[in-house]
């Protein structure tokens, strides 16, 4: 073979293997391939009331990214009250309205003796900030001076520890009916309009002392009533069906609840791009309180206990709100707890 014939074999062959590199590189999607993007779980969550300090938590999982960390894209529907009341977030969940929400332990078990599947995975306070408030001038220091008092409680599980508080006390509900609650407000009691509301000793309390009304505060805790007043919840179909899904939401609302106990005054700058009106001071004033609840001590985050749970039904038991026991073991869960490695 002469050197021009040399000449051609060589290059046939490097054209040959350019050929083939151009061929594998083609059949990978070019030099720069686009990353195949893993879609996004969609679920929504209805939080327990208006956007304000005691969602701080969800809003910083969005704000910060962790539920798009874990492939969820989430919708945080606003609490408090709509049209026709209270917004009972075991109804909604429930009705598949919404996938996860909030309520207390006690509406939880009364929701399942109604026959709604829903199941609490992590309690978001330890301890309860239910209380009574009233204005000095009313005199209500003890339940009993509630007897014939006009009382303002909102519908669902603040009605149902209400009726608990009284009836620990043997106060018949008939003495001192609860009228429902329609808005987030205090005016009515400023106004004279009623004598007590049940509310948050951390909220409504530091509302009432900002405007130069502060209440006397009865809490339901120093009267043996305790229970898990903020439970995230799902169903039992979520739970058996995505229990993958229920793992990886849990872990972005935990995350995002530490981000709050870490850096609560970025918190509060996610509580205002939610609500744009709440007072900035105030809230901080809030959150700073509410921290305590949610994580006492060295406590983990989300904590729930057999003994907080058996408390709660034999509670509701004794006073006649359940009249038959329900099966805790299906009321509640902390396998998704037990799954997470840092709370």
């Amino acid at each position: 073979m002469d050197r021009q014939q040399r000449g051609w074999s060589i290059m046939g062959r490097r054209w040959s293997i350019v050929s083939l590199l151009l061929v594998v590189v083609a059949g990978c999607g070019g030099l720069h391939a686009t990353p195949t993007t893993v879609p996004l779980d969609t679920v929504t969550m209805q939080l327990n009331w208006v956007n304000d300090f005691s969602s701080a938590g969800f809003f910083a999982a969005e704000k910060n990214g962790h539920f798009a960390d874990q492939q969820i894209q989430a919708t945080l529907r606003e609490g408090g009250f709509d049209a026709n009341g209270y917004i009972d977030g075991t109804e909604r969940v429930s009705s598949g309205d919404a996938d996860f929400g909030v309520a207390s332990a006690d509406r939880i078990l009364q929701a399942r003796a109604e026959g709604k599947p829903v199941v609490g995975i992590a309690a978001l306070t330890q301890n309860s900030p239910l209380a009574v408030l009233s204005l000095p001038n009313t005199n209500i220091r003890t339940p009993q001076d509630l007897i014939g008092k006009r009382v303002l409680v909102s519908e669902g599980g603040a009605t149902q520890l209400y009726t608990a508080l009284l009836a620990s006390q043997q106060i018949d509900l008939a003495q001192a009916p609860p009228i429902a609650r329609t808005d987030a407000g205090i005016d009515q009691l400023i106004a004279g309009e009623i004598d007590a509301l049940v509310a948050w000793n951390v909220n409504e309390a530091i509302a009432l002392s900002e405007l130069g009304y502060p209440p006397s505060i009865m809490r339901f805790s120093d009267y043996g009533i305790n229970s898990y007043e903020l439970v995230v919840i799902t169903t039992e179909q979520m739970v058996t069906e995505k229990p993958e899904l229920v793992s990886r939401f849990l872990k972005a609302i935990m995350q995002g609840w530490q981000d709050v106990i870490r850096t609560p005054s970025q918190a509060v700058d996610y509580v205002k791009d939610y609500a744009p009106t709440v007072d900035r001071h105030g809230q901080m004033q809030r959150l700073s309180v509410f921290i305590e609840l949610v994580q006492p001590g060295s406590t983990p985050l989300g904590t729930m206990t057999a003994e907080r749970w058996a408390f709660t039904q034999q509670l509701l038991q004794t006073q006649g709100i359940l009249k038959t026991p329900i099966d805790l073991d299906r009321a509640y869960s902390t396998r998704f707890l037990d799954g997470l490695s840092d709370r």
